[in-house]
């Protein structure tokens, strides 16, 4: 599942329409169930954007580690053709 690839959650059109209708400002606190939709929406969307952020930095990071293997693989192919084997001991 890759998030980028889905479209964002809407709000239903009849809750909008619903409270759209009600004459309320958007910045009126009285209205508290739209201020609670609104609230819940902006959530979700943060939510939804750092999912995606992680999802692609994970992307990033198992390309790098991909890199990195193969590098590690020529070196030690290099290595055993100038004759040497490779040092199985922990580094000091």
């Amino acid at each position: 599942m890759f998030w980028d690839d889905e479209q964002l959650p809407e709000v239903p059109a009849d809750i909008l329409d619903q409270l759209e209708g009600r004459g309320f400002d958007m910045g009126d606190i009285s209205d508290r169930e739209r201020s609670a939709l609104q609230r819940v929406i902006a959530i979700n969307q943060r939510l939804y954007r750092r999912a995606w952020e992680l999802e692609h930095r994970v992307e990033e990071l198992e390309t790098h580690g991909q890199y990195m293997r193969q590098q590690i693989v020529g070196l030690v192919q290099l290595t055993r053709r100038l004759g040497y084997e490779p040092s199985t001991k922990p580094p000091r």
